[in-house]
């Protein structure tokens, strides 16, 4: 009985540790997917998202997703965004995840979300980037920003 519940245990040990290896295995495969065409584009579009100018913004934007923002709203959010300040240096950039799906027309797209560290005028901010993968090229899908300025 002893000697079945050691193989047990050492059975159950390599199971884990496999499908542990496995699921960073896994995102490390699909982060090394992205990291050479995500990595620039968000090192280009982030200082232009940054002017905190709505028109600018547009020009990254999913056609999807700006039917459903209207103009007025996307200028109260960069207006509160802008509270951020200037960006002065992008730190860090980590891959997060890639899903699929959206809706309407943009079912079965592939959105790849990473998480960047910047620096800005007032402080350290992450921002949190969804990119729609449309072959070629990307359109930002959704975008986030945690600061400290944004709740003084």
């Amino acid at each position: 009985m002893r000697k079945d519940l050691k193989k047990f245990i050492i059975y159950a040990i390599f199971v884990f540790v496999t499908g542990f290896s496995a699921f960073f295995y896994y995102g490390y495969y699909q982060s090394s997917q992205y990291d050479g065409t995500v990595v620039p584009y968000i090192q280009e579009m982030l200082p232009k998202l940054s002017t905190w100018d709505p028109a600018t913004v547009k020009q990254f934007m999913a056609p999807a997703v700006l039917r459903t923002v209207t103009d007025e709203d996307l200028t109260s959010i960069m207006g509160a965004l802008a509270g951020i300040g200037e960006l002065e240096s992008i730190k860090e950039m980590k891959f997060k995840k890639r899903a699929t799906g959206g809706a309407g027309d943009l079912v079965q797209q592939p959105v790849i979300t990473y998480t960047v560290t910047a620096q800005y005028s007032t402080g350290e901010a992450i921002v949190t980037i969804s990119l729609l993968d449309k072959g070629s090229s990307y359109d930002v899908y959704h975008f986030n920003f945690e600061s400290e300025a944004l709740f003084k």
